[in-house]
Formats: C-alpha cells, structure tokens, sequence
C-alpha cells in the first residue's frame, strides 16, 4: 500500500488563509505556511506529497488576475514541496478542474481546455515533479483533455481521479467503469476517485473500476460528507473512524490510499497506523477485452458477449433529404434518426457526415455535440478523413468505434 497526502485546504484555513486569497500563491507569498503542512503530512508517514496548485492553471488563477503567475507558482510549489520531504518522498503535481463545462455542455473548446491544462503540466513537469495527478474532476471530456496534455507535456507518469455523486456517477453521468475503461486506453498510469463523498459511498465506485482496468487503483475520500454548522463547513469523520472506513478499501485490491476535503495529517496517520502490518492485497486481473464507451455507459464487443447492433441510418449516401439537410446546416432530422434508432435497439450509432461541397469535420463535430447529448450509446465514428475523425474525438465524451479508416497516407 503506498499512501498519499490529505486535504492541503483544510490545513491552509487553520493556518488562516483568508476566502479572498488564492490558496496557491502562498506558494510564493507565504511558503512556510506551505512547507509546514507539506512537513506534517510527512512526519504522518505519507509517501506522497501534493503541490499545492490544484488551481494553478492559467483558466483558475484568472479568478485573481494571476494567470500570468502559472509558472511560477508551480516552480515555487514543486520546490516547497522537496524541501518539506525527504529522499523518500514522491512529489505529485496537482491539476484540478477548470471550474468551466467543455462543449458541447458549455462554452470551453477541448482546444482551449488542452491548452490550458498543457501549460500547468509543463510548468509541473520542468520543476520537478515526479507524477502529474489530475483530480476533481466531474465530467469525462475535461479529464480526456486533461489527459492529452499532461501526456503531452511530458513523460511524468499520469494519475487520474474523477470524483462522484451518490449515484456512483459524476455529475455528469459517467459511471466508474466507464471512465476506468477510457482513461486506461488513453495511457493514464493510475486511476480512481478522490473527494466525492466519504470512504463508504466510494468502496462501490473502487470495486467497479478494479473490475475494468488492470491499472492500480488510488482512492482519496473526503472525512466523510460536509455538514454546516454556524455558518462554518465541518466533516464528521474523526482520524479514527476514517482510517477503519478507508482501510477497507485495502481489501478489495485499491494500491493508493490517501485523504482529500476534511482529512488532516492526523486522518492519514491513523489509517497509516491501521494498515500498517496489514498484508496487500492483488485484486483478480481483468481478462482483456475490447469495449467502446460513451458518457454514461459500456458496450462489450467480442465473442463472450452478444451481437451488437449498429444503427446505421445517420448516413447521407443515397439519403437525398439527410443529405440536403446536412447541405443547409440543420441537424433536426439527425437527431431523430438517432433517438429513433436507439429506441429500436441500436447499440452503437455510426455517424457519417460525407456530403461533397460541405465541410465535412465541422458538420461531425456538430453532429457528434447534439447527439451526445440525447443518445446513451457509443458512437461509430465513420469518415475515411483523419481532420474529421480528430473533430469528431475532440467533443464525443468517450471511446468510440473509428469507421471506414483505411490505409492511404
């Protein structure tokens, strides 16, 4: 079991960092502040620390004017954070949301959410970190974007946590196994959850993810769900009571335990203490198949599962009014094929866009956009044209089936 650090701004309020300051410039402001927790967690026997930027991209730190500061930020918490530990410890550079919906949910481009991810994960990477973990976030799309820049920016490994609703989905649909799929095929080195929800509410959220992904699995619970109390956010979980939840976790296979909102030093040196002589558990490994996945569910493909049947009617060959539909810009008739052919029981929904005289990855990237948002189905991606292919990839908030790909330059 390696056991990761808690929550850092639990730990900078009851230093007495204020609601207007931006928590990740008393990197620079006030590093001793920084370094003191970073020392706490630690002395508690935590192997790996936390940079202390989870909002240190450009798109976050424009909240205090600070965007311009990217880089310095993340040099100086890089550096605070190897000088509060020790040869042993592991420094994880921290990326969190944008606090900003990708299209076509909102108004970020994937481009521009890339972007914004690539220049923190760069910054990271040429401080000196040793991983990258992505965290917090709540949809797919972001964490697919994020992803791609962290690979992008360097060659640190990558950790992936999405965080989750009582439902066992995010806040945006996607289900555990789902994200644990996708993340997995787009190389990310370590995958999980983190804050969400006490350590109860997540053990169904491992145990789905240990299922799809032979990747080790890393958990981060909150001290349980916050209640308000004076006007002041409290979490109920004491040090004691969180480290017999989150030990059980260790029973199911889970590689990286650690805390998140709530969690002090004294949380983690607890559940340190529990799992101490406690032996490791190797969850089974997952036999290897192939599955597509859209934002809210899987579909199994292969001999071990039953037919899939792909919806084939969103094509305009030999299709005059798709066709010119497509021509003028309207996607009214698409949208009904679509939900008509799920409702008929398609499986999987192939998107073809190719009418001459249009441009072909802007009416993909819009069809694909609509679509998503109706149709609970992975989609079939079918274009002989990499330009459309990369468009449509960009906003479909999964792992799509890639059609009529062949082997021309």
């Amino acid at each position: 079991m390696v056991f990761f650090d808690g929550g850092m701004g639990t730990m900078l309020q009851k230093y007495g960092l204020s609601n207007s300051e931006c928590p990740d410039y008393l990197n620079i402001s006030h590093p001793e502040i920084v370094q003191r927790i970073h020392k706490e967690y630690e002395a508690a026997g935590c192997q790996f620390i936390t940079t202390n930027t989870f909002g240190s991209s450009p798109l976050k730190l424009e909240d205090y004017n600070l965007q311009d500061k990217v880089e310095e930020i993340a040099k100086a918490a890089v550096k605070n954070a190897r000088e509060a530990g020790n040869s042993r410890v592991k420094i994880a550079g921290d990326m969190g949301p944008t606090g900003r919906f990708l299209s076509p949910l909102g108004d970020l481009s994937f481009d521009e959410a890339c972007e914004n991810y690539y220049r923190l994960a760069k910054a990271l990477a040429n401080a000196g970190a040793d991983f990258l973990i992505i965290e917090t976030i709540i949809d797919i799309q972001e964490m697919k974007a994020a992803l791609i820049a962290a690979k992008a920016a360097s060659n640190l490994p990558v950790i992936c946590q999405m965080t989750y609703a009582e439902d066992g989905r995010t806040i945006t649909g996607a289900p555990p196994k789902a994200a644990a799929i996708l993340l997995d095929s787009m190389g990310a080195d370590i995958i999980g959850a983190n804050c969400s929800l006490g350590p109860d509410k997540l053990f169904d959220v491992a145990k789905e993810m240990i299922e799809a992904t032979n990747k080790p699995i890393i958990i981060q619970p909150n001290a349980g769900m916050p209640v308000l109390k004076n006007g002041e956010t409290l979490f109920p979980l004491s040090a004691e009571d969180f480290a017999k939840e989150t030990a059980k976790f260790a029973d199911i296979g889970v590689s990286y335990l650690g805390g998140c909102c709530g969690t002090t030093p004294e949380h983690l040196h607890a559940l340190i203490k529990e799992l101490e002589n406690k032996p490791s558990v190797t969850p089974p490994k997952v036999k290897p198949f192939t599955a597509l996945t859209c934002r809210t569910g899987v579909v199994y493909v292969g001999d071990d599962y039953a037919p899939v049947k792909i919806g084939e009617r969103i094509n305009p060959t030999g299709r005059k009014t798709l066709r010119e539909d497509i021509q003028k810009g309207s996607f009214v008739s698409i949208k009904k094929e679509g939900l008509a052919e799920v409702a008929a029981g398609a499986d999987i929904l192939d998107v073809n866009m190719g009418v001459p005289g249009v441009d072909q990855a802007a009416a993909m990237e819009t069809a694909i956009s609509q679509l998503s948002m109706l149709c609970p189905v992975p989609f079939s991606i079918d274009s002989t044209d990499p330009v459309v292919i990369e468009r449509a990839l960009k906003v479909y908030p999964g792992r799509p089936l890639i059609n009529s790909v062949n082997a021309a330059e």
